[in-house]
């Protein structure tokens, strides 16, 4: 009995041996078929393939592949007509582009656009223009400001003209009648017999004794001459006769020692007489002191103890103070009055 189940086993285990190589073999036979199928060209792949399927009806392929290529189609119509859209708007955002009279070539003219932005917005900026109602207004406006200029300087120079006309009347009043009476009797000898005898024009404080003091410096180094009043008439030169008023003061404390006014007559004398190389007639600082003096002045003349008696015995001594009125030329030849000031 196992001897037989031995065997039993033995022909399981050859017979499932067999079954396996059986299946082994069936694979490796798919294998190569699919090799072969794959190195085989495309067409006798297709034509193996459907040699292996069902015949069947051709209308479902046919109706598949019809409504795949009206997918397709409808799609590429569909993206041409985006492409179309979008070109339209590019030319329609570029002006440029669609200006058929535009023959630059590409590169050219982008200053031009490039400036194209800049001209809109200035533009974008300006007044808008007037209607014709703003514009006659305007002008109507224009017209009433020039005619009211117009007035104006009319006005203007109306009263600028009635003034010249005033003030030439009054400037020709005192021309031809009070300076012409002025000419007349400046610098001529007056009808008068009080004293001091004064020729026209003459200031009228050389009527009046004038008020001395003494001089407030320590002494005189040099001559001096201070005009208190200017006379108007001929200047006194080197030779000329004066006809004068006189006050002699020591300098130091003012002390008078002569004067023509408390004689009541007025004193003739050349001047200048040693810039003549002659003998001078009266003391050195009266002959150089008023030459070069106009008639009419009244003056001070500080002269220092050189220049005046010099210490001499008899004489006023040191330096000396004269208020001197100069009230006119003389004729050399004429005589009167003191001869020598402090005589």
């Amino acid at each position: 009995m196992s001897d037989v189940s031995a065997s039993s086993a033995d022909v399981s285990a050859a017979s499932e041996d067999v079954d396996g190589d059986a299946v082994a073999d069936s694979d490796a036979a798919a294998a190569d078929a699919d090799a072969d199928a794959a190195a085989e060209p495309a067409p006798a792949a297709r034509k193996s393939r459907s040699a292996r399927k069902p015949a069947g009806p051709a209308k479902p392929v046919t109706a598949a592949k019809t409504e795949t290529d009206a997918d397709a189609e409808a799609d590429a119509d569909a993206d041409a007509k985006a492409d179309a859209d979008a070109d339209l708007d590019a030319d329609a955002s570029d002006p440029d582009a669609s200006d058929p009279d535009d023959g630059d070539e590409p590169g050219e003219g982008d200053d031009d656009d490039a400036d194209k932005p800049a001209e809109k917005k200035v533009k974008s900026k300006g007044p808008a223009p007037l209607t014709k109602a703003e514009k006659r207004a305007a002008a109507r406006v224009a017209a009433h400001r020039a005619a009211r200029r117009k007035r104006v300087g009319q006005a203007i120079a109306g009263t600028v003209i009635v003034l010249l006309a005033i003030g030439g009347a009054f400037a020709g009043v005192w021309y031809f009648g009070d300076r012409a009476e002025q000419q007349k009797t400046e610098c001529k000898k007056a009808d008068q017999s009080s004293y001091p005898p004064l020729l026209g024009g003459f200031d009228k404080r050389l009527a009046e004794e004038p008020k001395t003091e003494a001089g407030k410096e320590q002494s005189v180094p040099v001559r001096q001459v201070t005009t208190l009043i200017q006379g108007k008439c001929k200047t006194v030169k080197a030779g000329d006769t004066v006809v004068v008023n006189y006050i002699g003061l020591t300098y130091k404390d003012g002390k008078k020692f002569d004067s023509s006014w408390d004689h009541k007559q007025t004193f003739p004398v050349p001047v200048g007489m040693l810039e003549e190389k002659q003998q001078a007639q009266v003391i050195e600082g009266w002959d150089r002191g008023l030459v070069g003096l106009k008639v009419g002045s009244r003056v001070i003349l500080d002269i220092p103890v050189k220049e005046a008696y010099n210490n001499a015995e008899g004489y006023p001594q040191g330096d000396l103070r004269f208020y001197v009125d100069i009230l006119d030329i003389q004729d050399p030849n004429a005589s009167g009055g003191l001869q020598v000031p402090g005589n």
